[in-house]
């Protein structure tokens, strides 16, 4: 991504999106669009047959929070400015404010005059899930195809010939193809880099073909791979470059099987991840993020002048292996494209390797990463989209996801040593929805209105509140009958009790 649109701040949210209803005598035109296309509901108890409603909450969250200024929340998510203006759309009897907008740009909503939601996409996730979106492949339909036979015959079941697995092209992008407009693309383009052990390159022939001829042909040495080594004898231009940003000055010409010093264009290379199972491969992928210029696999594991015999032991001499290093860096950089439930299986993976020499060093560097989606999940999982959990929970939550995948494969985190082990009577606790929403508490809140109702207790009430908590601290039994002679006063002063049990709870 381009440094520009790196992070960008919460001012260039408001003049892209907008989530507010227009004022209809300034922007009439724009306020009949929003209340026609960008207003969800009614729903909830005005209208529970909606459907977004799920176990009687709405599943799109609606109606939300008001909020003066646009914000980005802890897990990058944007808090659109909805203010409390008294703008308001009246639907099906019941009037709907700016809590009930679906986010919109206002350039295009007046351009196509339809629904379309504009939602301000800049984290990892919303990467990962735009990549998942679109790999996972075009809308099917099954069809059936069934001949009209006399009802007095025996059918017969060809499900080959009957089976048809088709894909289905909506009237928009029928349209779009035969216009053809572009589909996608890409900028810039991604190289992907292979590489691989001495004389292990991958060779494709006919299935004809004689496999001695094969063998003999001077192009079966030449790889992608080394190909790079022999530009490094030529070029010294190359040799300032690591494998990864060779494509970034050279073009690989694939006729001739050479690398050419780049023109025109830009281009970034990847190196395919590779399992730490793999061994020997697993660290020359660690090497050539560092090493640049070698003019064979000799130099690659030389280091300081020293030719070491494996890349393992290369490694070791960069100061790469020192403290599994490498191995958070692996998982740090399969974070950019992997989803949580992939970085635990990863991290799951490497323990089962028994190539963690300190795993708790892993774990205490990472588990913020590995425990992606859990909060999502749980969120999910008890249908409290407001729900928040503390760094112990979370730690808690991914150590029992990576426990489950261990014992898939017959071994457990009690098998490492120093490695933290889930508390299951947490995870049960965590998982009861009237437990979690009780322990849910928003503390700085909780405080402020605790110490502006103390102050506001008598002098009577503020004596029986010091004497009850003193006995609560000092862990004495007692029971204390309280009265007041107004009614109203009653839920004010029992609420002191349960707000400082609270406070000191937490």
């Amino acid at each position: 991504m381009h440094p520009d649109s790196k992070r960008p701040t919460v001012e260039y949210i408001d003049p892209i999106i907008s989530a507010e209803i227009p004022n209809i005598n300034e922007e009439p035109e724009l306020y009949s669009l929003v209340s026609e296309f960008m207003i969800h509901g009614p729903c909830g108890a005005e209208n529970m047959n909606c459907p977004c409603m799920v176990d009687r909450q709405c599943s799109k969250n609606f109606p939300k929070q008001f909020c003066n200024h646009s914000s980005v929340d802890n897990n990058g998510y944007p808090l659109y400015m909805r203010r409390n203006n008294g703008y308001f759309v009246e639907k099906s009897g019941v009037k709907l404010d700016n809590r009930n907008v679906v986010p919109y740009n206002k350039y295009l909503l007046k351009r196509y005059q339809a629904h379309i939601n504009v939602e301000w996409c800049n984290q990892g996730s919303s990467i990962k899930y735009l990549f998942k979106y679109i790999n996972k492949g075009p809308d099917r339909a099954t069809v059936a195809v069934d001949i009209n036979t006399d009802s007095h015959q025996e059918k017969v079941v060809d499900e080959i010939k009957d089976y048809y697995d088709c894909r289905y092209l909506s009237a928009c992008e029928a349209s779009w193809r035969i216009f053809k407009y572009d589909v996608h693309y890409r900028y810039p383009s991604v190289m992907r880099l292979p590489f691989h052990l001495p004389n292990q390159q991958q060779l494709i022939y006919a299935a004809d073909d004689d496999i001695d001829d094969v063998l003999e042909q001077p192009s079966v040495a030449a790889s992608m791979f080394t190909s790079w080594m022999e530009c490094n004898k030529i070029n010294k231009d190359a040799r300032k470059l690591t494998y990864v940003e060779f494509p970034t000055k050279f073009v690989w010409k694939a006729n001739h099987k050479l690398w050419k010093p780049r023109k025109i264009g830009r281009s970034i290379g990847r190196i395919h991840s590779v399992s730490p199972k793999l061994g020997e491969i697993y660290f020359l992928r660690i090497l050539l993020n560092k090493v640049k210029g070698p003019k064979s696999f000799e130099e690659i594991r030389t280091v300081n002048g020293e030719e070491f015999p494996t890349f393992r032991d290369a490694c070791y001499a960069l100061g790469l292996l020192d403290d599994d290093k490498e191995y958070v860096e692996a998982i740090k950089e399969a974070s950019h494209s992997g989803s949580g439930f992939y970085l635990r299986f990863l991290f799951a993976t490497m323990l089962m390797s028994d190539s963690l020499g300190r795993p708790e060093f892993v774990w205490e560097n990472t588990w913020q990463l590995l425990s992606d989606g859990i909060l999502y999940n749980q969120q999910r999982t008890l249908k409290s989209p407001g729900l928040t959990l503390n760094e112990d929970q979370l730690k808690n939550l991914t150590l029992f996801e990576i426990e489950q995948i261990l014992l898939r494969n017959n071994t457990s985190l009690k098998n490492y040593n120093k490695m933290p082990y889930p508390d299951t009577d947490m995870v049960s606790s965590s998982t009861n929805r009237l437990i979690t929403e009780e322990l849910d508490y928003d503390i700085p809140i909780l405080k402020k209105e605790f110490d502006r109702m103390f102050h506001a207790l008598t002098n009577e009430q503020r004596n029986i509140f010091i004497d009850i908590m003193t006995t609560v601290n000092d862990k004495k039994g007692g029971v204390f009958l309280c009265m007041d002679m107004v009614e109203q006063a009653k839920p004010f002063f029992g609420r002191r009790y349960l707000q400082q049990l609270d406070v000191k709870v937490i």
